[in-house]
């Protein structure tokens, strides 16, 4: 059970380190996941279409020379070290008819003593193969570490849900938008609102890709703030002129707490007091115009900005 202040080092069971070695080499491309013993975890106490938030924390007690962190899912994740976004698109998501396992290399963002690991997951279905990931590398002294997916992993529900029709709802007031709105360090957590992932078993075999990270990925490729407004009730159109494949951003201010915004089939949930920010995550629609329904007694002046996100490859 992993405990306020414990350390883990990193330094582990080389066994499955040298069988997955073995298996990339001899399977370059693709490979059923039970054949090297990949163990899936997910969060037992949240709802299918709840996002969710892992983390682990470890001990090193010298540098790495090296490190890969893997991370694989069936759903899409956004990958944080220590604080920092290391994913190499806005969203992690997977071929078709397979998982695809994403590598980092982090040996930059390690540090000697405690480090912490962060994945936000997404659901696109309900699956146990929530998160599968190992931590790998060579210490600058030399030899080689490796950490596999275990039982120190834990998990919060994220207060945002993925819809099975393609669309999200955040909650605004308690919505942790980035790793950073965390107190990242291990001895700050409260652990009371983490739980023990849970171990997923009985799980069919699986194709695996081990894929390499592209030159391009997916990323914002332009953002429209100019845009014909019209008005029909409590709901604002902004044309933007052009198709876009990707999010629609709306600023607001002086929204009150609990007030509920509706962007494009996102429903958002206002925090209140500051700028308040209804965005999507880890879903995207295709529409050239942002339908803005407010809610009662709001209009036109509590919005600031809206924009057209661009979303490609």
């Amino acid at each position: 059970m992993n405990h306020r202040g414990t350390r883990y080092e990193v330094r582990g069971t080389r066994i499955d380190w040298r069988l997955m070695v073995f298996f990339f080499f001899l399977f370059p491309f693709t490979a059923v996941a039970q054949e090297f013993g990949m163990h899936w975890y997910y969060s037992a106490q949240t709802e299918p279409t709840q996002q969710v938030w892992f983390k682990r924390s470890f001990h090193m007690n010298e540098p790495a020379a090296k490190a890969v962190l893997s991370v694989a899912s069936e759903g899409r994740c956004i990958v944080y070290v220590n604080g920092y976004n290391v994913s190499h698109d806005l969203f992690s998501d997977n071929p078709s008819g397979a998982i695809a396992v994403h590598d980092y290399q982090i040996e930059n963002l390690l540090n000697v003593g405690t480090n912490t690991i962060a994945i936000w997951y997404s659901p696109v279905h309900y699956t146990h193969r929530q998160l599968y990931s190992t931590l790998s590398g060579q210490w600058e002294s030399g030899g080689m570490f490796y950490q596999g997916c275990d039982e120190e992993w834990r998990c919060r529900g994220a207060n945002a849900y993925t819809l099975p029709d393609g669309n999200e709802e955040i909650d605004g007031s308690r919505y942790v938008s980035s790793w950073k709105n965390y107190d990242w360090q291990e001895d700050m957590f409260l652990f009371s609102d983490w739980q023990p992932a849970a171990l997923a078993t009985g799980e069919q075999p699986v194709v695996v890709t081990f894929s390499r990270h592209a030159a391009t990925g997916q990323r914002m490729q332009r953002i429209l703030k100019r845009a014909k407004v019209s008005q029909s009730g409590r709901t604002l159109v902004y044309d933007f002129g052009q198709p876009v494949n990707g999010w629609v951003r709306v600023t607001m201010r002086g929204m009150k707490k609990g007030e509920v915004v509706e962007v494009n089939g996102l429903r958002y949930i206002c925090k209140g007091g500051s700028d308040d920010q209804a965005c999507r995550r880890f879903t995207t629609n295709v529409s050239g115009i942002a339908r803005i329904t407010l809610p009662a007694g709001r209009s036109r002046s509590n919005i600031t900005r809206v924009e057209a996100i661009s979303v490609g490859w």
